[in-house]
């Protein structure tokens, strides 16, 4: 999933808890029905979906009536699971149950996270979630947060004078901080809600740099995750040797972050193998984490802007990873001449 959609998918999360705008204006639940969807939300809360979406079933089963809060729950819940047609589906029921503009607002609100956020949105998705937010607007009147997310439905239909309207109107509604950095961020580089944006991170590596891609700027980043107990990261240890000289490093920056839970065998295993080129073991995990990286080897490209021009993962046991990854590089425009100088 893009950076650029984890607001969206947060609001999605903190909504499913206080139902964004519109609860606090919904009718009081009957007690067996309210205790029910209180265990909805805390399944929720714990990434419990399956059990969200019963407990919830639950609640509008014995509401008798159609249970506004409840199909909402399930909207949330669904969303989560990647269950699109469901997703929609108590969307819509959610509409229908609904008593007052307000709440009728959430729920066409949820309808266009849910069609921005689940699997890859086609053209036809980006316009019907366009018009989800536009409704949404219309019943709830302004809201920056409504505002914001049809900002960036805008922005991924390539809209940017359209969205440019709907970032300053967010922002002069005085959103929470981060809402409104989000925004401001939006307008001074459109490309941020088409593409990958790289998360900032700080490592201190094991010859005791302290590395920050915020600082790396104009430099293009190349980050290897690996481990000594993966054969194929072992194997492309020479490769990159080679390629960590082969660009100025005012240019190019390679960075190892090893999963390695054994401190002495991956110092031991650097040392042997001489690799001179910056070296973190990610002991907590945290840059994995934030790059979504779970196999290995994996590697990342990073623009000299912070964007993620590659994804590169050593699955292909026809092509060889690093040849994929010397072919990125040799193909971008801004290493041309670069080439030379090493360290």
């Amino acid at each position: 999933m893009h950076r650029f959609l984890l607001l969206l998918v947060c609001s999605v999360s903190i909504a499913a808890s206080s139902l964004l705008f519109a609860q606090e204006k919904s009718a009081p639940l009957d007690p067996a029905v309210q205790q029910q969807y209180q265990a909805g939300q805390q399944a929720l809360s714990a990434g419990k979906d399956k059990d969200a979406i019963d407990a919830f079933k639950r609640a509008n089963k014995l509401a008798g009536n159609p249970c506004f809060e409840c199909f909402v729950g399930l909207a949330a819940a669904y969303t989560r699971q990647g269950d699109l047609k469901n997703a929609l589906d108590s969307c819509d029921r959610a509409v229908a149950a609904a008593t007052d503009n307000s709440n009728k607002a959430n729920a066409h609100a949820y309808k266009g996270k849910a069609l921005l956020t689940i699997g890859k949105p086609d053209a036809k998705r980006f316009g019907q979630a366009e018009q989800e937010f536009r409704t949404a607007i219309e019943l709830a009147g302004n809201d920056p947060v409504l505002h914001l997310d049809l900002a960036i439905t805008l922005l991924r239909q390539s809209k940017d004078d359209q969205a440019r309207e709907e970032l300053q109107k967010s922002v002069a509604l005085n959103p929470a901080p981060a809402m409104a950095e989000q925004a401001k961020l939006l307008l001074a580089n459109p490309r941020r809600a088409r593409e990958e944006v790289a998360p900032n991170f700080e490592v201190t590596t094991l010859q005791g740099e302290e590395l920050v891609l915020k600082q790396m700027t104009g430099k293009i980043v190349v980050l290897d995750f690996w481990a000594t107990w993966c054969p194929s990261c072992r194997d492309s240890v020479g490769e990159l040797k080679e390629l960590s000289r082969k660009y100025r490093s005012d240019k190019v920056v390679v960075i190892s972050i090893s999963a390695d839970e054994d401190d002495a065998a991956w110092r031991q295993f650097i040392a042997k193998k001489k690799m001179e080129w910056p070296q973190y073991r990610d002991a907590d995990r945290k840059v994995r984490k934030s790059f979504g990286v779970d196999e290995f080897p994996t590697y990342l490209v990073i623009d000299g802007e912070g964007f993620v021009k590659a994804r590169i993962i050593g699955l292909d046991p026809r092509e060889d990873v690093v040849h994929r990854l010397k072919s990125t590089l040799a193909g971008m425009p801004q290493l041309e001449g670069a080439q030379g100088g090493g360290k």
